[in-house]
């Protein structure tokens, strides 16, 4: 199962990530800056899902498609507030909301609700984070696999992508 993360927006800031993912022909893909990395309980060049949550209007933006590698290449200035700059994740792969409602409107709000709403909700903390696996077996979507739910997609959404499980390390 490929995991799943949220990160975090406000209205400001993910105008800003649009903006860079604009100037830097990056449309079809994702970027996210974070003041820290990744938890360690996800692998080194594992991928995961990551879902924007837009803070401001209490809904996701849209889900991308990330390998757990920070990108020390070049200083990618995203966001005006520095700090944010600080980790940068890369992915070639971003659906974004109007196309996740047309695959799967259930989907979406059940996200909605369980990242927003519910009093577990994921709005507080900063940098990309888990989903736990408890809200991802919320009774509203018990009638689906969220993370089956997001890979189905994408393989329809990327006909010729290769979204594979993660291998294990032994």
């Amino acid at each position: 199962m490929i995991p799943i993360a949220t990160s975090r927006f406000n209205n400001e800031t993910w105008e800003e990530n649009c903006s860079y993912r604009a100037k830097s022909n990056a449309s079809n893909g994702c970027i996210y800056g974070c003041p820290r990395r990744i938890s360690p309980k996800i692998t080194d060049d594992a991928i995961l899902f990551v879902v924007e949550m837009n803070n401001t209007t209490n809904q996701i933006e849209g889900i991308g498609l990330i390998k757990n590698t920070v990108r020390a290449d070049k200083y990618y200035n995203i966001y005006k507030c520095h700090n944010y700059n600080r980790y940068v994740y890369k992915g070639e792969y971003h659906i974004d909301r109007a196309i996740l409602e047309k695959f799967n409107l259930e989907l979406v709000e059940c996200l909605d609700y369980m990242l927003f709403k519910e009093k577990t909700h994921m709005k507080r903390g900063s940098g990309i984070k888990l989903i736990p696996e408890k809200l991802l077996k919320h009774e509203m979507c018990r009638s689906m696999v969220i993370s089956d739910e997001i890979r189905k997609i994408f393989r329809k959404h990327f006909t010729c992508a290769e979204i594979k499980e993660p291998t294990k390390k032994n």
